[in-house]
């Protein structure tokens, strides 16, 4: 098969609480990124919108105490790299120092964890409006509407400030992920009959995350269920999005990676 990313569709799911929320934030912000980019009016609601679910997100539970502990675990896993080859002794060393700047930054008081979000009173008028359905018209909330309607570059500075606004939780979250990934190698597995499963041996590193290439010429797509120690992938199959989904027949050849740091 070939081994172009064109020809793949990478799933990934997370085994643990901790790093669901770090992928949700993830997304969020990559959200807000690519939408304020763009000049219309439309892709300025859509990186507002992806805003308010950050603050919804930094506003549940202990968020810094959770980036806090993950980085600082990451601080020491750093050397399972090494001692796998998969990273040089300087390379192992260099995102330890990383990981240790970061864990600085976000302890300080006054770290970039999206204060801003909270005080800004226009942001706080939409997020009250959030949750109902067209809340967010320009009869319902004028300021919203002369908002948008200003010159782009206005909006951009407003949005960047925004942005700007959690810079450090972001470093912080994108750095915990991308050693994440890079702590998984993909190998070659089939789901016999579409269902493959797995228990994880006793004593061996816990599985945080599970990536996933399914071929993109198949209309298949996996449904991942499991914990640290047990993990079954079921791949369903969907031709057209006006039929319900069913249990793949037979066999699929994936690509899946167990990331352990």
């Amino acid at each position: 098969m070939s081994d172009t990313k064109q020809d793949w569709v990478v799933y990934e799911h997370p085994l643990n609480e901790r790093l669901r929320t770090l992928l949700r934030l993830e997304f969020l912000m990559e959200t807000a990124s690519t939408a304020m980019a763009r000049q219309q009016i439309i892709d300025s609601r859509m990186a507002v919108e992806a805003f308010i679910e950050t603050l919804n997100v930094l506003e549940r539970g202990e968020l810094r105490s959770e980036v806090i502990k993950e980085l600082d675990r990451l601080a020491t896993e750093t050397a399972y790299m090494g001692t796998q080859g998969l990273w040089s002794t300087d390379r192992v060393q260099e995102e330890a120092e990383q990981c240790r700047q970061l864990l600085r930054r976000v302890g300080e008081p006054d770290a970039a964890m999206g204060q801003e979000l909270r005080e800004d009173e226009l942001l706080g008028l939409i997020a009250q409006r959030f949750g109902i359905g067209t809340g967010t018209c320009n009869f319902d909330l004028p300021s919203y509407h002369r908002w948008l309607s200003r010159p782009y570059e206005d909006r951009r500075a407003d949005m960047q400030r925004w942005f700007d606004s959690f810079a450090d939780l972001r470093d912080a979250v994108l750095f915990a992920l991308r050693l994440q990934r890079e702590a998984g190698i993909f190998a070659d597995e089939v789901a016999e009959s579409g269902t493959w499963q797995q228990r994880t041996p006793y004593g061996n590193r816990v599985t945080q995350m599970l990536r996933l290439q399914a071929p993109m010429a198949d209309s298949v797509m996996p449904e991942i269920s499991g914990n640290h120690h047990l993990v079954t992938i079921r791949f369903l199959r969907q031709p057209d999005t006006r039929v319900r989904p069913a249990p793949a027949q037979a066999d699929i050849h994936f690509r899946l990676a167990r990331c352990a740091l």
